[in-house]
């Protein structure tokens, strides 16, 4: 990196399939307007969501993805941290739709990174632990801050009796992970294609689902292309009350269940960044019992700073979830690689959580 410019993950303009493939390149250092804050990121991670952009399946503009990770800061901006301070970021702005980091702003996949004075204000640069730039902390914080969400809103609602996690990436496992930790005697069923997942085709899956004691909460976290299937089947075999996370996106518009048409994607974005608290719940009524609707977008300071404490001190808390841990120009191969040959997979393993160690430090 020059005073000029620093190293970043880029974005390549889109092939004929929608991908955009990524190259590490020289890149200006932003221009800090006043009340912004310039961070140096250290270890950032590769989300679920960063590779639905990288796919295609969304189409959020910025030409650098990441909004999982720890920085140092640089230029602190309003924030009143010193030089060096460790920090996270919460990447959604509650009342600031134009603040997505990473999504439509240039995110953490770079050596340098600007965040809005807006954001700033708002006090989303957290600062965390010193220890906390190791990958299965920077890396593994945000995923679990909304499983962490996600299960405040579900055990809110109900007691659960029992848990289905539908998806086995890094939120499901993360999710599967946490529930056990808090409520370790509650029965549990993941759903997803590995080798310790109930496949969503499997025949025996709705007689499992119908013998799980009610109440059931059941987190869906399968990518957005998968969340209807998941939603229906779990409307469909579950009886009794049934209190559904809707974790994954889905497109706007009405949904077909047992209880009639029904917008999810509206419920689901009713809940964001730790408000409304009590949280936003909708309950429906089926032939063959309750069905409570929730989900959340982004999360809350408090989120992150507890899931960043619960990676440090608890350390099986989603063991085997960081499958790769890579520099920059790794980092580049692995994703070209994977969208390019359509299969999860790197240096023959399963791809899920992968961290990249971007060189910066204090």
């Amino acid at each position: 990196m020059s005073a000029a410019t620093y190293r970043a993950l880029v974005r390549r303009p889109a092939d004929a399939f929608g991908r955009t493939l990524v190259e590490v390149a020289e890149v200006p250092v932003p221009r800090l307007e006043p009340g912004d804050a310039l961070l140096a990121p250290a270890t950032v991670g590769i989300c679920g969501t960063d590779w639905q952009i990288l796919r295609g399946l969304r189409d959020d503009p910025t030409p650098v993805l990441g909004h999982e990770g720890v920085a140092y800061v640089v230029e602190p901006g309003q924030s009143g941290l010193p030089e060096g301070t460790p920090v996270t970021v919460n990447p959604t702005h509650p009342h600031d739709p134009s603040f997505l980091l990473g999504h439509n702003l240039p995110g953490l996949w770079a050596e340098r990174t600007r965040i809005p004075a807006t954001a700033v204000r708002a006090g989303l640069v957290v600062p965390v632990p010193d220890d906390a730039a190791q990958p299965g902390v920077a890396a593994l914080a945000e995923p679990l801050a909304s499983a962490l969400y996600g299960m405040r809103i579900a055990r809110h609602t109900v007691r659960p009796g029992a848990l289905v996690v539908w998806g086995d990436g890094i939120v499901g496992r993360l999710a599967r992970d946490l529930w056990q930790a808090e409520l370790p005697g509650l029965r549990r069923l993941l759903v997803g294609h590995g080798p310790d997942a109930t496949d969503p085709a499997a025949t025996e899956l709705p007689r499992l689902l119908a013998a799980l004691p009610s109440p059931v909460v059941a987190v869906i976290a399968t990518p957005r292309t998968g969340t209807r299937e998941a939603l229906t089947a779990l409307d469909r075999h579950v009886p009794g009350t049934l209190v559904v996370d809707v974790h994954a996106g889905l497109e706007p518009g009405p949904l077909p269940l047992t209880a009639g048409d029904i917008d999810v994607a509206a419920i689901r974005a009713a809940n964001c960044g730790g408000t409304p608290w009590p949280p936003r719940v909708e309950e429906f009524a089926r032939p063959h019992g309750r069905l409570l609707l929730c989900g959340h977008r982004g999360v809350a300071d408090s989120h992150l700073r507890h899931a960043v404490d619960l990676l440090r001190t608890t350390p099986h808390l989603g063991a085997g979830v960081l499958t790769h841990q890579v520099g920059p120009e790794e980092a580049a191969d692995l994703v070209n690689t994977v969208l390019t040959s359509g299969m999860r997979e790197a240096a023959g393993r399963r791809v899920l959580k992968t961290s990249i160690d971007m060189g910066s430090r204090p």
